[in-house]
């Protein structure tokens, strides 16, 4: 092995490597490591059979798992032929660190997708997050070497063949003198040639070829899933203006060619529904109220912005607010919808950031995480304003104030809002039969829109 591994080291294994790779991956890395780290020079000679009694696997799943260290750049794996077999050599690399793993183009938007959560990678992400101070207003007064130390004199040094072969050893240490990402990107699925045929005359091939660039459309290509005449036209936009091809700028351009492609796609937070836990309608709804608690668990807040809309493009400035509410202020997918009707019905259907997160803000320290409690919640405070502005009409100065209010409110408040009976009257089937129906047929829209349709 090169290094011995250190503390952060295992810590960016566990919680990095690990799941990219696996926990039985993960595993072999380990004790290969634990196994060398022990032996003088970092190298030891063992059988495959002796790996299998360290892990209990058997040989075929032993390589199916050096496999994803090979490709992930934790081991490099050389042979040599000795007799009728094989020899082979395994050199165990050190882990990238914190730092270098999440500015990695591809490792860190594959941890993202398996992690699954932006909120859970986020948290991750400032587990190795350091505080820098700003230190601008700070004078810096360290010491350098030579005022500290005192050189020794030149006749202390005796200079002798013994002397220059121990200064110049040239031994291989610990620790790589060059670091760059361990994994490498052949390009199999990726025809280079191809898209170099695809570029114009005004573009300088040979600034295409170079070493890191040409890693790095590899990456691009496979990361976005790219054809070579797609990655074409992302180096001519990235290179319109220049005869060099800049990385940050070619980054930029081959995510922006990404979202047109995918922009049908939503991002993974919008498409949230209810989690199962937290549902408190877990029977086929039979009241009108259960309807409405079973389409709030059910739907995902894009969903409902689209019925919204009628099926029309949801603005994206409104999928960001949704985000934030999922994200920042830590409220459920169906605690959502909620509060989206909720703002919907006093503001006439209109959005306001300010607002929105205002009430968000009230929600979050509740600790409101059902729909249920939502709807409860809502009627409450619905009710107490309600009252408040009565109290307050009973001055004329206060009653052209209360008009534009309840001018602003151009939806009818639903049942669930304005009246706390309102499920306790009992429902005519012939309603519950229609509003079934009308639920059917918004699903049936939006999963022919999804579709495509």
């Amino acid at each position: 092995m090169n290094r011995r591994l250190h503390e952060t080291d295992r810590d960016v294994l566990t919680l990095l490597y690990q799941p990219l790779i696996g926990a039985t991956a993960y595993s072999l890395y380990m004790t290969l490591t634990s196994d060398v780290s022990r032996q003088p020079g970092k190298r030891i000679e063992r059988t495959h059979k002796a790996l299998m009694a360290y892990t209990e696997k058997h040989l075929d799943e032993i390589f199916k798992e050096r496999k994803k260290l090979e490709a992930i750049g934790l081991l490099k794996v050389f042979r040599k032929k000795q007799g009728e077999e094989y020899i082979h050599y395994y050199e165990l690399q050190s882990p990238l660190s914190p730092e270098e793993f999440f500015n990695d183009d591809m490792l860190s938007v594959f941890l993202y997708n398996r992690l699954g959560s932006r909120e859970h990678y986020l948290q991750l992400r400032n587990t190795f997050k350091l505080e820098r101070e700003n230190g601008n207003d700070r004078e810096n007064i360290t010491r350098s070497f030579d005022e500290v130390f005192t050189s020794v004199h030149p006749s202390e040094i005796t200079i002798n063949p013994e002397t220059e072969e121990v200064l110049l050893n040239k031994d291989r240490l610990e620790g790589a003198a060059e670091r760059e990402s361990g994994y490498k990107l052949e390009g199999h699925d990726f025809d280079f040639e191809s898209m170099l045929a695809f570029l114009p005359p005004f573009v300088p091939k040979d600034e295409v070829k170079k070493k890191e660039n040409k890693t790095l459309i590899q990456r691009m290509a496979f990361l976005y899933k790219l054809s070579p005449s797609e990655v074409s036209k992302i180096i001519q936009d990235a290179m319109i203006h220049t005869d060099e091809l800049n990385g940050s700028i070619l980054r930029e351009q081959a995510k922006r060619r990404y979202r047109m492609n995918e922009s049908d796609q939503p991002p993974r937070l919008h498409t949230k529904v209810q989690p199962e836990n937290l549902r408190v309608q877990k029977t086929e709804p039979v009241t009108e109220e259960e309807m409405q608690i079973h389409y709030f668990e059910t739907t995902s807040p894009l969903e409902y912005l689209q019925e919204q809309a009628n099926g029309a493009k949801v603005y994206p400035g409104d999928l960001d607010i949704i985000d934030q509410l999922m994200f920042e202020y830590k409220l459920e997918p169906g605690v959502v919808n909620v509060l989206l009707e909720y703002i919907f019905i006093m503001h006439g259907k209109k959005l306001t950031r300010n607002f929105t997160f205002k009430i968000a803000s009230h929600w979050s320290r509740e600790g409101i995480r059902t729909v249920k409690e939502a709807m409860d919640f809502t009627r409450k405070q619905y009710e107490q304003t309600e009252q408040n502005k009565q109290q307050k009409d009973t001055s004329k100065s206060t009653k052209k104030g209360a008009a534009r209010n309840q001018a602003v409110r151009q939806e009818p408040l639903p049942k669930w809002m304005a009246d706390e009976e309102w499920n306790k009257s009992g429902e005519k089937p012939e309603d519950l039969e229609e509003a079934r129906k009308k639920a059917a047929q918004l699903k049936e829209m939006l999963k022919k829109k999804k579709q495509g349709g």
